[in-house]
C-alpha cells in the first residue's frame, strides 16, 4: 500500500497580533485592524511587522512615511 506524505505549513500563522515596532508609531491604524498604517496602506511589511526592521530609514513603498513614536503620556513641563 502505498502512502501519501503531507507537508502542512502553518507559518504564515505565525504572526503576532501586536508589533513592537508598529505598535509604537503614530501612523499606525490599529482600529482598521489589517496590520495597516499611513505609511502602508495595502499592508505593513512582515519585516517591519516582526521587528527585523525598525523603520527609522526609508524603506521600498512607504511613500516617505517613517516611524515615529506615539507619545501615550507627553511629559509636561513644570509651572
Amino acid at each position: 500500500m502505498k502512502h501519501e506524505v503531507f507537508i502542512l505549513d502553518d507559518s504564515e500563522l505565525d504572526i503576532p497580533v501586536f508589533s513592537s515596532i508598529c505598535c509604537w508609531c503614530v501612523h499606525y491604524l490599529p482600529e482598521k485592524r489589517d496590520r495597516i498604517c499611513k505609511a502602508f496602506p495595502d499592508g505593513i511589511p512582515m519585516a517591519i511587522w516582526m521587528g527585523e526592521n525598525d523603520h527609522k530609514q526609508p524603506y521600498k513603498g512607504d511613500h516617505g512615511i517613517m516611524f515615529e513614536l506615539r507619545m501615550i503620556n507627553p511629559p509636561t513641563t513644570p509651572t
